[in-house]
């Protein structure tokens, strides 16, 4: 008997095959790309006049878009371009904010403890600030009005301690000329905290309880300044109060044995 040859299909693989995939990937990719430029398409005028209150709202809008959607990439907007973008962004983040910015806040300050609620600390320790900081004009070393009258209040505070005091001095990186030295800059750090010490001395405060610093440049309290009324924050005299005596820095007198005490 011959053997019957079956000519029944092959039974057909249920799932999808990869190429599927990779066009439904394309699809979403494609339908991504034409829902941007729809956003980014700039709305027609409905009255034909350029200059209507609609478009100039409409454009203002459109703007305000493509800043946001640039703000997704990590774009920030330059106040001094030109470009309408940055300028659009520049006035969406003003009309957000609105006036008194710079008014009260709940936010914590965060500091050194201190008799003045702007101390700052760069240097973690016990030691403790006196005063706040204490601010110079650009590239001076001369004592200024609002100084000399916070430091009334530190020799109050300071004059008759017996503790150190170390007076620092700051420079700003705007204080001197870009080919300035090292040595100049931390000369006019030294300057300023000498002016300092001299006014305190001036008042009646023991000089050997002074100690004068120069920082230079390298503790900003204010990081990426780029107007006056923040670098200033940077030239700055600060005295800070330590634990430490001066007795505690000077040779103790020995007592030599006299001639009695060795006599039998």
């Amino acid at each position: 008997m011959a053997k019957s040859s079956c000519r029944c299909k092959k039974a057909e693989c249920e799932e999808c095959p990869e190429w599927i995939f990779t066009f439904a990937d394309l699809v979403m990719l494609m339908m991504g790309f034409f829902v941007i430029l729809w956003v980014l398409k700039p709305n027609p005028d409905p009255k034909g006049a350029d200059d209507s209150a609609a478009v100039v709202a409409a454009n203002e809008e459109w703007l305000e878009t493509v800043a946001s959607i640039r703000g997704g990439f990590g774009w920030v907007p330059d106040p001094s371009s030109s470009d309408p973008v940055d300028q659009a962004a520049i006035r969406r983040k003003q009309r957000l904010n609105g006036p008194g910015e710079g008014g009260k806040t709940n936010r914590r300050a965060e500091g050194t403890p201190g008799t003045d609620y702007e101390v700052t600390g760069i240097r973690p320790g016990k030691d403790v600030m006196v005063g706040g900081r204490l601010l110079f004009n650009s590239g001076e070393a001369t004592l200024t009005a609002d100084t000399v009258h916070a430091l009334e209040t530190i020799v109050a505070l300071i004059r008759g301690h017996r503790n150190i005091f170390l007076i620092k001095g700051h420079t700003s990186v705007d204080d001197l000329p870009d080919n300035a030295t090292a040595q100049q800059k931390m000369d006019l750090s030294i300057q300023r905290a000498q002016a300092v010490a001299d006014y305190l001395i001036s008042k009646g405060v023991e000089p050997e309880i002074l100690r004068v610093q120069g920082c230079s440049t390298f503790e900003p309290v204010a990081r990426r300044a780029y107007t006056d009324d923040v670098r200033i924050l940077n030239r700055r005299v600060e005295i800070t109060a330590t634990a430490t005596l001066v007795e505690d820095l000077q040779d103790r007198p020995t007592t030599q044995p006299t001639t009695a005490d060795t006599a039998p």
